[in-house]
């Protein structure tokens, strides 16, 4: 058994949950902390106010000795958008290190949105929907097609950010304001007619609101409201003068003067795309980042992964296994083959790596995209993109290398722009050889990583 303490740092509360990871795969909760924090007030400048950062250092301090106490081996400290967006994040940084002895890994996004749509994935039974989780600082939103992650967009209508932005002004000029937003999403028609499921306290709140009590966890877990339900609530929070919010039988009283504004992103999807219901998730980023770190200890998680969708010389697929197994890679193979998977040029250009390359082989791509659901993808192509070493890569990465005669599929990268990275070519060259594109491109990644602990010093040199 190992135990893993996991702490999310938003704009609104500062969480902590203690999990035990067990050797079958199970994990059981040992402990939640959260505290109210509001690190997210005050930023009309650009900064972090000194009593909110003073309020999250103590809470810390907390967190670090409940920790220690519970015997976490490990603790992952993730913070979000005031972190993010703060002109002297690098001072608050600093401190969180020297008081509390605690490293934040600032999530972008993308990464929130991804640590979500996790969290939804291993705890509901999820096919296709929108993900929305309205945070402090933003609200990530997230379509979920076939249970794999499709589309994802985070927004400045944070709970804490909204409510003090419109501070004074009418209510119906701060609902405008995000319903604008959320329209002006251009996927968003995507997802017209699907469920929502709805992630983060604002979310939790709706559940409270309709049994008038704290629910606990499993009561709250998929938890089902029709939109008629959520309209009704909302309207009522709406209706409610901000002073008495507190007193309306089942909210979250900490939560009370930031719960419209934090509803107001879920009423106005939910209108938008006729969705009939709302799902709740008791889980959120911190637990997506435990479910992650679980799957590493549990499953092994690679370095990196090479996909080669289709190849079809042997030669070059033996080249990349060898590459492969040099930097402790996995390869992934997307039928159909252009060889026999015994082919003699295939295990002579590997030589006798191939018994140390983690091997996997797909069907099609379909296939491929619903086992590795919830992974990051880079395309590499030279039909466009940005140049490989823009990207930023991280751990568990996906990097995908098309067919020697045609790349990857069009639809694919026109699905995705962002993720298209090319290698710089001279003029009028039409591509490089596959496995010297592999190496390069996986090379570059593993370098920002500082090489994920390969050796990097010679047994015979002095370097």
């Amino acid at each position: 058994m190992k135990n893993i303490a996991v702490i999310d740092l938003g704009s609104n509360s500062v969480r902590m949950s203690v999990n035990s990871v067990f050797p079958d795969g199970k994990w059981k909760n040992q402990l939640k902390l959260r505290e109210t924090v509001r690190l997210g007030q005050g930023m009309e400048d650009g900064r972090l106010e000194a009593g909110a950062m003073e309020r999250v250092l103590k809470a810390l301090e907390r967190f670090r000795l409940t920790a220690e106490s519970a015997d976490c081996g490990e603790i992952i400290a993730t913070a979000t958008q005031a972190v993010r967006i703060a002109k002297n994040r690098d001072e608050f940084l600093a401190a969180a290190k020297s008081r509390a002895g605690i490293d934040f890994r600032i999530l972008s996004g993308e990464e929130e949105a991804r640590y979500s749509f996790l969290a939804v994935k291993e705890t509901l039974p999820l096919e296709s929907g929108l993900i929305f989780d309205t945070g402090g600082g933003s609200t990530e939103i997230m379509l979920v097609k076939n249970r794999r992650l499709v589309r994802s967009v985070s927004t400045p209508c944070g709970a804490v950010m909204m409510t003090e932005r419109y501070r004074g002004r009418p209510q119906e000029e701060m609902y405008q304001a995000i319903a604008a937003e959320i329209k002006a999403i251009p996927w968003l028609e995507e997802a017209f007619g699907l469920p929502v499921y709805g992630v983060g306290g604002s979310a939790r709140t709706l559940g409270q609101l309709c049994k008038k009590r704290p629910l606990k966890t499993d009561e709250l877990n998929g938890y089902e409201i029709s939109r008629k339900t959520v309209c009704m609530l909302y309207q009522n929070i709406y209706d409610t003068p901000p002073e008495k919010r507190e007193d309306i039988e089942g909210m979250d009283k900490s939560r009370a003067d930031v719960i419209l504004a934090g509803l107001t992103p879920l009423r106005a999807m939910m209108e938008a795309l006729d969705s009939p219901k709302l799902y709740l998730c008791a889980y959120g980023v911190k637990e997506g980042v435990f479910f992650e770190r679980k799957n590493e200890i549990i499953k092994g998680s690679p370095k990196l992964n090479i996909v080669l969708v289709e190849p079809e010389i042997p030669q070059n697929t033996g080249n990349i296994a060898r590459t492969c197994a040099a930097a402790g890679l996995a390869l992934h193979m997307v039928k159909p083959l252009g060889f026999d998977i015994s082919d003699k040029a295939l295990k002579r250009a590997g030589l006798d790596y191939w018994n140390m390359v983690d091997v996997s082989c797909y069907e099609n791509l379909e296939e491929f995209f619903e086992r590795t659901q919830g992974g990051r993808y880079f395309y590499a192509t030279t039909k466009g993109g940005r140049p490989y070493t823009e990207a930023e890569y991280r751990r568990g990465d996906y990097i995908l290398f098309g067919k020697e005669t045609r790349g990857l599929p069009e639809e694919l990268l026109r699905a995705d722009p962002d993720r298209c990275v090319r290698i710089p070519m001279a003029e009028g060259a039409r591509s490089l050889n596959l496995g010297n594109s592999a190496a390069i491109i996986a090379y570059e990644a593993l370098r920002q990583n500082d090489f994920f602990g390969l050796k990097q010093k010679s047994d015979y040199l002095e370097v």
